[in-house]
């Protein structure tokens, strides 16, 4: 039997996250969503689910498809899924500097339309923060844009450090890149460890502010062929301990056909089913950003405490459902809507 491109690359998805498989989750109804799938475009079949949701009217976009055949980034019979990740990439960023994810302007994201896509994720920091490496590898550019474009125009990042990786069970190399960097601390041909500094966070380029701009690049060193860094990162841990977790998906109509979903709010619950906290995101607003492998993700976030979440978004009307967050892991949803 001739396996397609996909399974393909599900296969080596599977062998990166060390995992058999994933681990089905039941989901609390709410109001009226399809999740059912199509046999076809799975390997297990499951009970057909159905959600409830209040209805309002909404304005929705659909987007291209981006893969003949819109599948959950591993066989599941359920619309969600867990994957014990290992995630190989290391915050560039150390105590005390600020390690955690800029939220104003995540992977995809454009700010309510007032910059372009993001194509990366940023760590605010003051000049002069150290910056490390995500994972050993060999360093591929190291110095100023001025000549060379590794971004969408020359200058863009100033200077700018980017690393070859090649990580366990990934059969495609991966490129991290570190812009708008005050000093860069290695050259090229250089091999590096994880955790080792290479630069300090600076103000170069088109940065605003002083900050680090972290790009996750699959495959290829290529400015287009970005991904999500939340989805590589390894999350924080929360006071007791407990690594966080991360949650993300796809969401596609009834076709198959991959959405854009503006004010996709995703809401941690107490035991009581109140709002403990809420986060905003969009799915990625560059279509060529949707639907691309290894995960398949239309969005995602990093360093969620595990838990009840309630996420809700816009396709015809409003729709709503709940998972829980796993400790240490990805969650994963596939949605697939009704008019």
């Amino acid at each position: 039997m001739k396996l397609s491109k996909f399974w393909l690359n599900i296969i080596i998805l599977s062998l990166w996250i060390y995992s058999t498989g994933c681990v089905g989750i039941e989901i609390t109804p709410i109001g009226t969503l399809s999740l059912e799938y199509n046999p076809t475009e799975r390997l297990a079949t499951g009970t057909p689910l159905t959600l409830e949701a209040t209805v309002v009217q909404a304005k929705t976009t659909r987007v291209p498809s981006i893969t003949s055949t819109i599948q959950p980034p591993t066989p599941c019979p359920r619309p969600v899924c867990t994957f014990n990740s290992q995630f190989p990439l290391a915050i560039p960023i150390a105590p005390p500097g600020r390690d955690t994810v800029e939220p104003s302007y995540r992977f995809g994201s454009t700010q309510n339309g007032k910059r372009e896509p993001h194509h990366g994720v940023e760590f605010i920091n003051k000049a002069g923060t150290p910056v490390l490496a995500a994972a050993d590898g060999k360093v591929v550019v190291a110095g100023n844009d001025l000549d060379t474009a590794y971004g969408p125009m020359v200058d863009f990042y100033g200077n700018v450090v980017i690393i070859e990786h090649k990580l366990p069970g990934m059969a495609v190399p991966i490129y991290t890149t570190y812009g708008h960097l005050l000093k860069v601390g290695v050259s090229v041909g250089q091999k590096v460890k994880q955790g080792e500094p290479i630069g300090e966070v600076g103000l170069g380029g088109v940065a605003a502010g002083t900050h680090l701009h972290f790009e996750v690049r699959y495959g290829e060193n290529n400015y287009n062929a970005v991904r999500n860094p939340e989805l590589w990162l390894k999350p924080h841990r929360d006071d007791e301990g407990q690594p966080l977790g991360v949650l993300a998906g796809r969401i596609v109509d009834a076709q198959g056909e991959l959405l854009s979903a503006e004010n996709v709010v995703i809401k941690r619950l107490d035991g009581n089913g109140k709002m403990v906290k809420a986060y905003y995101l969009t799915t990625y607003e560059d279509a060529q950003m949707l639907g691309q492998p290894p995960w398949y993700d239309s969005f995602a976030i990093g360093d969620l405490e595990a838990g009840t979440y309630q996420i809700s978004f816009i396709y015809k009307h409003e729709q709503k459902y709940q998972v829980q967050v796993m400790p240490g892991g990805v969650t994963y949803v596939y949605l697939k809507g009704e008019k």
